[in-house]
């Protein structure tokens, strides 16, 4: 949100950009002694709180009587994805088993069970897998052995790796019959896991454990018996995302950082508000689709003024002295894929005392804790959809008081051919229907910005704020009118016709720091008109 300044709209782009030619009535601006007059009108106009604040991020509301509120939302200020807590690394294993065949003689089939266990190895100490539903995966699998009997196979099944869709066990069957000549049969395959679910052995103090169950069916024949024999297995499983993720992921700190921009006060060099009482609302709210316990330590959450004015006041959610400590609520296992809100009671912050200052921005730095007791018996759920989003919104009633509040602004500027330009009078003619005075001053300065012309005399008053009624209504009885004559003669446009930008600064108050409301039907009406002296 963008205070455009009272008087940036009530006059700067007007002077500056003069193309609206409405009447204006000139009885009243004096004679002047040129060779020759042009009047022109340029502005009868009305301009209500819509034309005042523009460049709005935020919401204008209002309630029954036309009270107005500004509503400030925030667009995630923080903000955790799955990826960032929870993922599967590459995995490779290489195992290796020795097995005897029976004496048997030649004709006899047998078959000769073979067990391989496969750890996983996770990317945080104390993670366990109870279960993943994969999106993606590739398990790139070979078989090595010296059997060398003429008929071989080897049936694989392995029971932690189960088509999602079918429910069936991951199996595959490999020839591992002799070929004269050659001392080692090597067979391999690669297997695609999308939509395979990993289902792991987590007891019996086994942690993350995949079995790969190998039966040998072999036929005797005269090739001599070398026992034993060796079968070894390399295993490697990559770039394997999950949809669903079951067990439990361990203690985790998580670091989050972001800024909010508060353009509201963007704009803003000197001065400060008040906010009246309970004109000022903080909220947080806080979705969390992550199935497990979430502490949020808010380390930092500082409001900064920015520019010039090194201002800076930290924000107490709970109160000075306080902890700001959130222990977020979160889905149990009925409620997979779903966000649980935790709203933030805000209500003994000191969010008012950081607004006064007109904050530019405001940092936060979070640290998310993640199963902070460290209670390895819950279950922990993550879908590659969850996330903790942290938003927060102000609402801030306009009702207070303004206290030096500068502005400043520069706009480009080129007043053209002044050849047969004597002199120029502007006459601005304002009905002041708000409860705010303003001061203006107008530098126009040359392309290394030195100043050629000031436009106004400094503290110039141009436009009184109406007065108010007695509270709590504080609503204005009338507007305040006041017609104001800038003369501008030869040697003053000679001077601003070296100019290129105008540096504007503007200054808001009410009066004596008084407390005023801003009501939905206030307007400013505006006539500006100018007397242009010509030479014959």
């Amino acid at each position: 949100m963008k205070f455009n300044g009272f008087i940036l709209i009530l006059f700067l782009s007007v002077f500056i950009q003069s193309c609206i030619e409405k009447e204006l009535d000139f009885d009243s601006i004096k004679t002047q002694k040129w060779n020759s007059e042009w009047a022109l009108p340029l502005i009868n106009s009305t301009l209500t709180l819509s034309d005042l604040l523009t460049d709005t991020t935020g919401i204008i509301q209002e309630d029954e009587d036309g009270l107005i509120t500004l509503v400030y939302e925030s667009e995630e200020l923080i903000s955790i994805n799955a990826d960032e807590i929870v993922e599967i690394p590459d995995q490779e294993d290489f195992v290796n088993e020795s097995f005897d065949l029976p004496s048997l003689p030649p004709g006899i089939s047998a078959q000769i069970p073979v067990v391989f266990s496969f750890p996983f190895e996770l990317s945080e100490p104390g993670q366990k897998i109870d279960s993943a539903i994969l999106k993606t995966g590739m398990y790139s699998f070979t078989v090595r052995t010296d059997i060398n009997k003429n008929v071989a196979i080897v049936d694989f099944t392995i029971p932690n790796i189960i088509n999602t869709a079918t429910d069936d066990t991951l199996k595959f069957t490999f020839d591992l019959s002799y070929q004269q000549g050659i001392n080692e049969i090597v067979r391999d395959t690669v297997i695609d896991l999308s939509n395979y679910t990993l289902v792991f052995e987590n007891t019996l103090g086994q942690t993350n454990e995949l079995y790969i169950n190998a039966l040998i069916t072999f036929e005797s024949d005269n090739n001599p018996n070398n026992s034993p024999y060796y079968i070894s297995l390399e295993n490697e499983l990559k770039d394997m995302e999950f949809s669903r993720f079951f067990g439990y992921l361990g203690y985790q700190v998580i670091e989050m950082q972001d800024t909010v921009n508060l353009n509201i006060f963007s704009i803003n060099e000197e001065g400060f508000f008040s906010f009246g009482e309970g004109s000022v609302n903080f909220q947080i709210d806080i979705l969390n689709s992550f199935g497990l316990p979430v502490m949020l330590d808010i380390i930092t959450f500082r409001a900064y003024h920015g520019g010039s004015n090194p201002d800076s006041i930290d924000i107490y959610i709970f109160g000075e002295g306080n902890p700001s400590i959130i222990e977020l609520n979160y889905p149990n296992l009925n409620q997979v894929g779903e966000n649980v809100l935790t709203q933030v009671n805000t209500e003994n912050s000191n969010i008012h005392e950081a607004l006064e200052i007109s904050p530019g921005k405001i940092f936060v730095d979070i640290d998310g804790h993640l199963n902070p007791d460290e209670d390895s018996t819950l279950t922990n759920f993550v879908l590659d959809t969850s996330g903790i989003k942290v938003d927060i919104s102000f609402e801030l009633e306009l009702f207070g008081a303004v206290n030096g509040f500068k502005i400043a602004d520069t706009v480009d500027f080129h007043l053209g051919d002044i050849e047969e330009i004597k002199s120029l009078l502007f006459v601005v003619d304002a009905a002041n229907g708000f409860p705010v005075n303003a001061i203006i001053q107008l530098n126009f300065v040359d392309s290394v910005y030195n100043v050629v012309h000031s436009l106004l005399p400094p503290e110039e008053q141009l436009m009184m704020a109406a007065p108010v009624s007695s509270p709590p209504e504080y609503r204005v009885l009338y507007p305040a009118e006041k017609i104001t004559n800038i003369v501008l003669n030869d040697e003053e446009l000679r001077a601003i016709s070296e100019a290129k930008e105008i540096i504007i600064n503007a200054t808001l108050s009410t009066t004596n720091g008084q407390l005023v409301k801003i009501y939905s039907d206030y307007n400013i009406v505006l006539k500006l008109g100018a007397k242009v002296g010509i030479s014959l």
